[in-house]
């Protein structure tokens, strides 16, 4: 969820010609870098959204001061901090409608402010950008996409994008909430959930895992079918799997087909995720071992009604 922050603190400014103006707070303190830039956004009623909180998080000076530049045209008040330990002391003392933050911090790793997000309650459905010039590997990459809304690289063309993702999340309507922000009802019966994601696909696990944790469910994904059986044998509480037929080494139907000899898993749903809808693929998914089976590009709502049909026998 995202909050949205008190209009009378920080309102928009115009200076007398009409041209937007930039506020901006004094330093919060020991050690705190803080920037904070409320601007005007022409010919828009000045109550019409509250306006939005951002903290960046970033070690190099210029960087910081870049990215905080780059909101300026969102009509958004940045708090800046070099390290992950300001970076928690400032999480405690306000709500973000954002975080974006480096992994490489010297000190606190910016892994470990993601880990503090995601503890606790009260912040952990804040969006979370991380900019880094890191070379992640795979693995890094899906625990990142299992916490964090998008993973920017810094290259030539990244800060657009940077500020591009930044604005996806404050424009969205401060009526909104994240759960519904994809037009999907809430399934209260999914809450509690667990579900296991396999594809090698990571585009895919990053929009089913915000799919079905805003339905609440608990998300563990995997890229390929042996890590799904090694995660099936030490987990005997997944409630149901979605399963990707076209994957390298071990396919979908292998998968499936040996996810049912498990013991502790051998009678609980899995859904198939096939590339497109072919004659005779349904057929072929149950021989597998599938409970079920959905085309992709996935229909959202008909995977909701599908998990809970499925999770309400």
């Amino acid at each position: 969820m995202a909050w949205s922050g008190d209009a009378s603190s920080n309102g928009s400014a115009e200076s007398s010609n009409g041209s937007p103006s930039a506020k901006v707070r004094p330093d919060a303190g020991d050690g705190m870098r803080t920037t904070a830039k409320a601007v005007a956004v022409l010919d828009r009623p000045q109550a019409e959204r509250a306006p939005k909180h951002v903290l960046v998080v970033e070690d190099e000076p210029a960087q910081r001061e870049h990215i905080v530049h780059l909101m300026e045209p969102l009509s958004a008040t940045a708090t800046s901090v070099a390290t992950g330990e300001e970076a928690v002391a400032a999480l405690g003392s306000q709500k973000f409608d954002c975080v974006v933050v480096d992994l490489g911090l010297p000190g606190m790793s910016g892994w470990q402010v993601i880990d503090h997000l995601r503890s606790k309650q009260n912040l952990r459905s804040t969006p979370v950008l991380v900019y880094t010039a890191k070379e992640l590997t795979r693995k890094e990459v899906l625990k990142l996409g299992r916490a964090t809304k998008t993973i920017v690289v810094k290259e030539v063309r990244s800060p657009e994008r940077l500020r591009d993702e930044i604005g996806a999340i404050l424009t969205r309507d401060a009526d909104d909430d994240i759960a519904v922000s994809d037009g999907v009802s809430i399934e209260v019966s999914l809450a509690g959930k667990k579900v296991l994601v396999v594809d090698d696909d990571i585009r895919n696990i990053f929009a089913l895992t915000a799919l079905l944790e805003r339905q609440g469910m608990e998300v563990i994904s995997v890229d390929g079918g042996s890590d799904a059986l090694e995660t099936l044998r030490d987990h005997d509480d997944v409630d149901i799997a979605l399963v990707d037929v076209m994957m390298p080494e071990m396919d979908g139907y292998t998968t499936m087909s040996n996810m049912r000899n498990l013991p502790n898993f051998g009678e609980r749903p899995i859904i198939a995720l096939t590339a497109k809808a072919m004659k005779g693929d349904r057929e072929k998914c149950i021989e597998a071992g599938a409970s079920d089976y959905i085309a992709k590009p996935v229909d959202n709502s008909h995977l909701v009604g599908m998990l809970r049909s499925w999770l309400s026998h």
